[in-house]
């Protein structure tokens, strides 16, 4: 079981994707915005999964904080933006990977298990 940090503020997709995560054994802490996941740095995580756009602090900063605290920890990136410039803003900023919206829960699981398979090895 992973501890994971879902960054979203979209309630229904944070929802969506955390029944997705807990399903699969792992423990969910859902930040509604940037700024709430910023707040919660101070603890723990095995992995981070984001959106991006997001009003306030974006998904980008939060990703750009992470990396400038010194923090390894594996991001997930996700957009309903899915061009190229958005895929390389994500990994230029931080992110291990990246997936658009909408996507399909076995998508989903096999990054995170990807992500996380990375961080033990």
């Amino acid at each position: 079981m992973a501890r994971i940090l879902l960054v979203e503020d979209e309630p229904l997709v944070a929802h969506l994707v955390r029944r997705i995560l807990e399903r699969a054994g792992h423990q969910v802490d859902w930040a509604s915005s940037g700024q709430a996941a910023l707040d919660k740095l101070s603890e723990s995580y095995d992995l981070v999964v984001c959106d991006l756009v997001m009003p306030g602090v974006s998904g980008l900063e939060v990703i750009q904080r992470i990396r400038a605290l010194g923090l390894f920890t594996p991001i997930l990136a996700l957009s309903a933006s899915v061009s190229e410039k958005s895929r390389r803003e994500a990994l230029e900023a931080g992110a291990q990977a990246f997936l658009g919206k909408p996507f399909e829960t076995q998508t989903l699981l096999a990054q995170v298990d990807r992500l996380l398979a990375r961080e033990d090895g």
